[in-house]
């Protein structure tokens, strides 16, 4: 298997949005790799001996157990912490919980998991009877790249495992026999991983006492494990750890792009759905806007249409002024007052919709989104900027996408929608107005009519009068069409500004959205480029 290019992994990591992964990653590997000791991590789930079994290592040391080693019944490691023993620098780390559900254990089992990125060799933890809920979690732990003597397992508190050892020494090493092939096969071990079966306090001779005495072990030593573990610590800490070190940065940098291409997929995705869903908001915009243009349009046919027919048929039926203009009038009001109803219609629709699709899951999700927007755009930019670097990497990339989101939306003033609904564009009717603005062209026209009506010429010249009658109406009717579509512009303009506003908090962010998943997806891309070209048999670490 190829080494990951850590250059290249850092780059990867510093172009993710943000930029602030590839420095927290690099500034973790410095600090670790300042430790001039081989680092040891015990790790487990809960209750499974790790707190008895430092001290154990501790007290034969002959170093003195620290203030923050707690042994009892209850849950009380709750932080990393560390002690010299044996040229190491051991580290107990929180039981983890599998499928954590309160705020507390889901932080023990974070610290845990970040104290085993950074280590260069781990000691599992696990009880006689060995994991069951938790092996889910190990057997991701062991598919890591461990190189060999980085991993170790131990099975803690063996004297519960139901034979006693001090009568029947054979029977429970037989046991220990058969529980640590168990152990293996359950979890694939490769046989270069070593097991140790201890029982740390047979008979939890010291309980809880803090510094208990070393010889009240002296009677246990010859079976109960110990010696061979302290054997291995102290071979390695004498030894070179170089080569574990490497190892370590390999996992390292390795776990860092992994988990932060969990953290892209899972962002991806989400934002994908809000992208879909804005576009989804842009096709119902585009479809309203195109009603209201195809309405438009076939207002002004339709006035256009009324007019001509309202004018022929009083020179046909030779009308008077007064009756021309009656005509003319109710002609344009009907139109008016038909255009009106269409536009309150289609209004009505888009509020209707609107309603409807607020109810919707993505809908929710998108306000919310909006809305962090919103209060990340508000944010001050001279207040200082702090990182939980224990926070999970799927978090923390969370929050740079938000970032990244938020940087592609700063121009475009997302703000919430104003109106309550689209319906309120039509709180005014006009239909006065038009009747008021066409009125001069409207006894314009009657007057032409009528003097047609009453002359008294020949045929010939009646005939010519008729053309240019016709040819004047035309062109007055023309003036009296587009000053009443000019009247009804603002009622169209104000239904348009209705359909954008109440689509607004929907489709503006499409862009943006747009941008922000096509970046992620290339990220995702040349991510796992890096990790394939790293070796095929973890291609991604779990």
């Amino acid at each position: 298997m190829s080494p990951i290019d850590i250059t290249e992994a850092k780059a990867w990591l510093d172009a993710i949005p943000g930029g602030q992964l590839g420095i927290e990653a690099d500034q973790q590997w410095h600090l670790f790799a300042s430790i001039s000791e081989p680092v040891v991590t015990v790790y487990g789930a809960y209750d499974t001996g790790k707190s008895s079994l430092l001290r154990r290592l501790i007290v034969d040391s002959g170093v003195e157990v620290p203030e923050w080693l707690t042994i009892s019944a209850r849950h009380e490691t709750f932080e990393v912490n560390e002690v010299r023993v044996a040229g190491c620098l051991l580290r107990d780390t929180p039981g983890f919980v599998t499928g954590a559900d309160d705020a507390r254990a889901d932080m023990n089992t974070q610290l845990a998991n970040a104290a085993v990125d950074l280590t260069d060799v781990v000691i599992v933890t696990v009880t006689p009877q060995l994991a069951t809920a938790e092996f889910p979690a190990l057997q991701a732990l062991v598919r890591r790249a461990w190189d060999p003597g980085s991993l170790w397992f131990v099975i803690s508190r063996f004297d519960e495992a139901g034979v006693d050892p001090e009568s029947d020494l054979d029977g429970y090493r037989e046991r220990s026999k058969r529980k640590t092939d168990e152990l293996r096969s359950a979890l694939d071990l490769d046989d270069a991983v070593p097991v140790f079966v201890v029982s740390q306090d047979f008979a939890q001779m010291a309980g809880s006492e803090r510094n208990p005495d070393p010889q009240m072990w002296d009677d246990c030593r010859g079976w109960d494990g110990m010696a061979e573990l302290r054997s291995a610590l102290i071979d390695l800490g004498s030894g070179n750890g170089s080569s574990l070190r490497a190892s370590a940065a390999q996992r390292f940098w390795r776990r860092a792009v992994g988990n932060s291409l969990d953290g892209l997929n899972v962002e991806v995705a989400k934002y994908l759905d809000h992208e879909n869903f804005s576009e989804e908001g842009l096709r119902l915009r585009q479809s309203w806007l195109a009603q209201l243009e195809a309405l438009q349009k076939s207002a002004d046919a339709d006035l256009r249409g009324k007019i001509s027919e309202c004018i022929g048929q009083a020179v046909d039926d030779q009308r008077d002024a007064d009756a021309i203009q009656l005509s003319l009038k109710t002609s344009i009001d009907f139109w008016y007052g038909l255009q009106e109803r269409s536009v309150e219609k289609l209004l009505r629709n888009v509020d209707d919709t609107i309603a409807l699709e607020k109810q919707r899951p993505p809908w929710k999700k998108l306000e919310t989104l909006a809305e962090s927007i919103r209060v990340e755009a508000d944010r001050s930019t001279s207040a200082k900027e702090t990182t939980e670097v224990i926070s999970p990497t799927v978090e923390r990339v969370s929050n740079a996408a938000l970032k990244a989101l938020t940087e592609y939306e700063k121009y475009s003033s997302l703000k919430k929608p104003t109106q309550a609904a689209a319906s309120s564009a039509m709180n005014m009717s006009k239909r006065v107005a038009v009747a008021t603005a066409t009125l001069p062209l409207v006894v314009e026209m009657s007057s032409i009519a009528e003097k047609f009506l009453k002359s008294r010429a020949d045929a010939a010249e009646r005939d010519r009068q008729r053309k240019f009658m016709e040819a004047e109406l035309e062109r007055t009717g023309e003036r009296a069409a587009t000053l009443a579509l000019s009247e009804f512009e603002p009622l169209a303009d104000a239904a348009r500004q209705a359909i954008l506003d109440a689509t607004a908090e929907r489709v503006d962010l499409r862009d943006g959205l747009g941008q922000l998943v096509a970046e992620l997806r290339r990220l995702i891309d040349s991510g796992e480029s890096l990790l394939r070209t790293s070796g095929k048999d973890l291609a991604r670490p779990d």
